[in-house]
């Protein structure tokens, strides 16, 4: 049995080519949707797709096995006082903080496949579908490898090939989804206002917009400005005896856009305010915005703020308001025949559900109980002062 860089014939040794080679299709695997029932893209099976290559035709392979494996892990460096007493594991250093470190299995998916000679075997995997997307961020990574591992009898014992996997989850099938908005509104003294939020801002169309209506008596206050920006929220959680702990979040602030209203408006104009989403590096951006990620970990999420600036001649104080917001890219190609009640179920705000459970599982899959959320994340409308 020859080594196994060697090759038979003259034209592939010097290629020194592998006995065989694992191909993984280059794109990523896409997910639609929050990996909930609610979302009605839920029940398609999304699959892994490749092929096996078999260079060396003289080894007759007797089992061929791959393996899909997910890990999530944390470490991050925290204060020991923001943790509850249950969580401390170890002592804290000289600056008062400890180490959280820890990495899980989020999935692990098998397939066999049987050798029939042919010089390439084509395969798809099917994926769970509550997998959260892949990331490396400064705390927390998730993570997926594909293992092939070859066996061919006594003498050539066995090979073992590992490939990258990238997954990524979208909240919109395509960039022309209509997107579902909700309609805010509120009062405060003699201001009366009315704002229409999307749900989600696609980064394919670069900004976010937000249609904003507002009544006043102009005897007592007139709009002077509006300010639109987006923060983002980066935090990190973790799993204890009491429940899930959330460390305080990291908050990005973005620059705001300012919109000057008419001269001469009325009450009954729509004003549309528009903020870009700044997702590539600058001189004034160090940390482009990022999708929006759920994963054991660690919740990337956004919020806009609406800050709405009175005439000096008034003694009125800035009102700002805040909004939840799903920040989200699309897949390079997806279904796009989706009408407003299927975007609801793609953009369902759902409440965490303690100790839930993955849903459906891949080929021969492991379910895996996370003992965290389900996520999407469970956003709250917040509650506008009137004061």
């Amino acid at each position: 049995m020859k080594r196994f860089g060697a090759q038979s014939n003259s034209s592939n040794s010097t290629k020194n080519f592998p006995p065989v080679d694992l191909v993984v299709d280059d794109s990523p695997v896409h997910f639609i949707g929050p990996a909930t029932q609610d979302n009605p893209l839920s029940h398609v099976r999304t699959r892994l797709m490749g092929n096996v290559v078999f260079h060396d035709r003289k080894i007759k392979w007797n089992r061929i096995t791959l393996q899909l494996t997910g890990k999530a892990g944390l470490k991050i460096q925290v204060p020991v006082a923001s943790l509850p007493q249950d969580a401390i594991t170890g002592p804290a250093d000289m600056t008062g903080t400890t180490m959280l470190q820890t990495t899980i299995t989020i999935c692990q998916v098998e397939k066999e496949l049987i050798f029939t000679g042919a010089p390439v075997i084509d395969f798809g995997l099917h994926m769970p579908t509550h997998l959260p997307p892949s990331i490396k961020a400064n705390s927390a990574f998730v993570e997926y490898t594909l293992v092939a591992n070859f066996s061919a009898g006594t003498f050539f014992k066995k090979y073992r090939i590992q490939r990258t996997v990238l997954i990524k989850r979208h909240y919109l099938p395509s960039p022309s989804a209509l997107i579902p908005s909700v309609e805010h509104h509120g009062v405060r003294e003699w201001f009366e206002w009315s704002a229409e939020v999307p749900k989600a801002a696609s980064a394919e169309s670069g900004e976010l917009v937000v249609a904003l209506r507002w009544s006043v008596e102009k005897e007592r206050v007139e709009v002077d400005r509006v300010e639109l920006a987006l923060e983002e929220l980066e935090a990190y959680r973790f799993s204890i005896k009491s429940g899930v702990h959330s460390l305080p979040p990291k908050v990005i602030k973005f620059p705001s856009s300012l919109y000057h209203p008419p001269t001469f408006s009325t009450s009954s104009e729509t004003h549309f305010i528009r903020t870009p989403l700044y997702l590539t590096k600058s001189n004034k951006i160090v940390q482009p915005l990022r999708m929006h990620t759920f994963n054991p970990f660690l919740e990337i999420s956004h919020k806009c703020r609406i800050t709405i600036h009175f005439t000096s001649g008034s003694e009125a104080k800035p009102l700002q308001l805040e909004f939840p917001m799903i920040i989200t890219d699309c897949p390079s190609s997806g279904p796009s025949d989706i009408g407003e009640s299927g975007m609801d179920g793609l953009l369902q705000e759902q409440r965490y559900q303690p100790r839930a459970r993955p849903g459906i599982g891949g080929d021969d899959a492991v379910s895996v109980d996370l003992d965290l959320p389900v996520y999407t994340p469970a956003y709250y409308e917040q509650q506008i002062s009137t004061d």
